[in-house]
């Protein structure tokens, strides 16, 4: 069974996020904050950001992966 999504407008698409995504979401919030309220050592800033830039592109192939109809219809909504 295909389930078809249709949005007029960009306010009715809505996105999935799984539980993953909800976790890394939450991860990324964190490791954000430690970087802008905890004085670290540079090898430990360098650490924790490499840290962050693999959360932040885990969350893009995993979005991705569970939004290819959504992002289809985002991309033909943007560019009407």
């Amino acid at each position: 069974m295909i389930k078809l999504i249709q949005a007029n407008s960009i306010d009715e698409l809505k996105f999935n996020l799984t539980e993953d995504l909800n976790n890394t979401i939450i991860e990324l919030l964190l490791t954000e904050q430690i970087l802008k309220e905890t004085k670290l050592s540079k090898r430990d800033r360098k650490l924790l950001e490499h840290h962050k830039l693999e959360l932040i592109e885990q969350f893009r192939v995993e979005f991705k992966k569970n939004n290819v109809e959504q992002i289809k219809l985002y991309n033909e909504l943007i560019n009407k």
